[in-house]
């Protein structure tokens, strides 16, 4: 069924190789993904998360999001929440959860969409693979200061 509504329904905005689908997804075989370079947008803190401790003393779990965007049109955006661990000797950044993104990685030898699970778990592998954390840390030092 996904296929199908992807043939049938697949009017698309197209600018630098890329499509829109009418159902908001850009689609790409994995490894063109994989090359696709990301630069930071926005990061910002949870908004009940701003304080370094909880009212009776212990340290309260700080938190956020942070936003990718690629430098092609249509634009590729991938999007994650991470927390602070304060227990690796200096704070670190840390991706929580699953991301977010308007990618949906198709097979390259059929053009069948992978789905979401598995554009995910490719989208993990490629956040962890790249040194996000710095940029993040220096956003929310400048935006939060």
């Amino acid at each position: 069924m996904n296929n199908l509504y992807r043939t049938i329904n697949h009017s698309t905005h197209q600018t630098a190789g890329l499509t829109v689908s009418l159902d908001g997804y850009i689609r790409m075989s994995s490894s063109s993904f994989m090359e696709l370079p990301l630069r930071h947008f926005l990061s910002g803190l949870d908004d009940d998360t701003a304080s370094l401790a909880a009212e009776d003393g212990t340290q309260a779990l700080i938190s956020g999001y942070t936003e990718w965007l690629s430098g092609s049109t249509p634009a590729v955006t991938i999007g994650w929440d991470w927390h602070l661990d304060l227990t690796c000797g200096r704070p670190c950044y840390v991706r929580v959860g699953r991301p977010r993104s308007n990618v949906m990685l198709i097979d390259a030898e059929n053009g069948r969409d992978l789905g979401d699970e598995a554009t995910s778990d490719l989208a993990i592998a490629k956040i962890d693979q790249f040194g996000w954390e710095d940029d993040v840390r220096e956003h929310i030092s400048m935006r939060y200061a």
